[in-house]
């Protein structure tokens, strides 16, 4: 019993092996990791290394992140907003070579986001606001 038993575990083993190669790998600029790396510093204040290269790799993501689960109340919190800041520029630091998903590459939400950081903010957080928006547009040369 067992020998024809065995034929069919080799075809079902040939046959999981082949569809898992068509599988498309999970990355790290998936929307579920980069939500929880962004929720994770903005509440903690802080990050691992974990966290810095799920970043690297999100690009615009991490914008959308903010945007979606960090409430405004929040944003407007001087240690929340540093960290935000934070966050924007690791996710662009890199673009052509860390950034494996060409959409992210073009921050257009992470600038609307900058735009609407600077208008509710002031004095040292607004220059902090705009050497990030500088820092993005040097990384992002085609960003105007």
């Amino acid at each position: 019993m067992k020998r024809t038993q065995l034929p069919l575990f080799v075809i079902l083993l040939g046959t999981i092996a082949t569809s898992a190669q068509d599988a498309k790998p999970v990355t790290f600029e998936s929307f579920a990791a980069v939500k929880v790396s962004v929720l994770t510093i903005t509440s903690q204040h802080g990050y691992s290394g974990v966290d810095e290269k799920i970043l690297n790799r999100a690009g615009d993501l991490a914008a959308i992140a903010i945007v979606k689960n960090i409430p405004e109340s929040e944003l407007a919190s001087t240690a929340t907003m540093k960290w935000v800041l934070w966050i924007l520029r690791e996710a662009i630091a890199c673009p052509s070579r860390c950034i494996e998903d060409s959409d992210n590459r073009h921050p257009q939400v992470t600038m609307l986001l900058l735009e609407h950081l600077r208008n509710r903010t002031s004095g040292s957080t607004q220059s902090e606001v705009d050497e990030t928006t500088d820092f993005i547009r040097q990384q992002t040369p085609e960003v105007k």
